[in-house]
């Protein structure tokens, strides 16, 4: 509330705008990316180069939404519509449109519902088909399990390749760590998008997006082949 008392009182001109009144919370945002920056890119973020006024300095990827669910709901969509030519109609060599294939989303059954209903509603539009892949007695979604999941190339079950793998860091309700930097890992072999809901392990455990470092995920960060980070602010 301190921090941002001076943009209700004083500094309160739109940062999108050019002129005078939108300069200091222009500023502020800056300010607030590259500190969202700092929990992913540590290190680089320490290099004495990159300076409060650097516009170049690789924050123009986080994305500041209304709240978490409607992160994660665009991480979702994101993903089909980065994927979307893939599964338009087409027709086979004799001229007769193919069964409509189905982009493939794998995840877990512990998710929060911000991930889980808006997947749960996209099925029941018949837009995606989702495979849900149980926790063992710890809370945990093995790694290997998840990969198991992927679906590569189109099946005869109407589904077409995975476009997607989204699991969260760390439980809301049990607290557990999932192995997000295993299997973010094995996705960018494979050419596959990969998000993680971080809303709950942000300033408790590293989200270090950064290669250096081998463990699980939380101890030495969830390694650079995470390409969505769901954070929210109030959780830190």
């Amino acid at each position: 509330l301190e921090a941002m008392l001076p943009y209700f009182t004083e500094h309160w001109g739109n940062p999108s705008s050019d002129h005078f009144y939108g300069q200091e919370p222009k500023r502020a945002v800056a300010k607030a990316r590259r500190s969202i920056l700092s929990l992913l890119t540590p290190s680089r973020m320490a290099i004495p180069s990159i300076e409060e006024e650097d516009d170049d300095c690789g924050d123009d990827g986080i994305v500041f939404t209304g709240c978490g669910t409607e992160a994660d709901n665009l991480a979702i969509h994101l993903a089909l519509e980065a994927n979307r030519l893939r599964f338009l109609p087409s027709k086979n060599k004799d001229g007769n449109e193919r069964t409509k294939e189905l982009p493939h989303i794998v995840t877990s059954n512990v998710e929060h519902p911000a991930i889980s209903e808006c997947l749960k509603s996209l099925e029941d539009d018949n837009r995606i088909r989702v495979t849900y892949v149980a926790v063992d007695t710890e809370g945990i979604v093995p790694a290997q399990v998840m990969i198991e999941a992927i679906v590569e190339n189109e099946n005869d079950a109407g589904s077409g390749a995975t476009v997607l793998v989204t699991m969260m860091l760390a439980n809301n309700e049990s607290g557990s760590l999932q192995p997000v930097r295993e299997v973010a890992d094995y996705c960018r072999t494979k050419g596959i998008l990969f998000h993680t809901d971080a809303a709950q392990a942000v300033g408790k455990v590293s989200l270090s997006m950064e290669s250096g470092g081998k463990g699980s995920s939380g101890v030495n960060g969830i390694g650079s082949n995470v390409d969505m980070v769901t954070i929210v602010g109030h959780k830190f």
